[in-house]
């Protein structure tokens, strides 16, 4: 077996550049936990990709006898935008929110999939109908504009990569 020995200097400085960067992914899943975060946002500013399905009169009924000032799907107290929360690792980018019904505003849920009230009420007193906001639908695919922003993220960290 042979091997093969380089004298370039600059060519062996640039192989040892493209091999550390690319061990160090970091910074590529920031900008991919970055741009889950704004695909979000824009989920909330244009009432859902695709479009959420509207308040109930049911609850449009309770909001009224409640004082609740309507405002869009998904923004009554802003908190759910609010707690959308971003991570990321050498090799994962994550998105999530910590409000306890985020998954049911996300995914949908049945009535009383959630138990009871102390008057035997149900938990969620109605059925909610899916409104992904975070940029994956429920089977986990990320929803199209979010693969198109994040082909752009890895298309620039490979031009930094080969064009420092």
């Amino acid at each position: 077996m042979s091997a093969i020995q380089i004298n370039d200097q600059a060519l062996i400085d640039r192989l040892h550049l493209v091999a550390s960067r690319l061990f160090d992914t970091s910074p590529l899943a920031a900008a991919i936990a970055g741009t889950f975060a704004t695909v979000t946002d824009d989920n909330f500013d244009m009432g859902g990709r695709p479009e959420w399905a509207g308040r109930s009169a049911v609850t449009l009924k309770i909001y009224e006898r409640k004082g609740i000032k309507y405002s869009g799907v998904l923004q009554a107290s802003g908190s759910l935008r609010a707690r959308v929360v971003t991570s990321h690792t050498q090799d994962e980018a994550v998105i999530s929110n910590n409000m306890p019904y985020a998954a049911a505003m996300h995914f949908g849920i049945k009535q009383g999939a959630s138990g009871k009230t102390s008057r035997g009420a149900p938990i969620p007193f109605g059925a909610i109908p899916a409104r992904p906001f975070m940029p994956m639908d429920a089977e986990g695919n990320m929803q199209s504009e979010a693969e198109r922003e994040v082909f752009l993220d890895v298309d620039h960290y490979w031009h930094k990569i080969f064009n420092p």
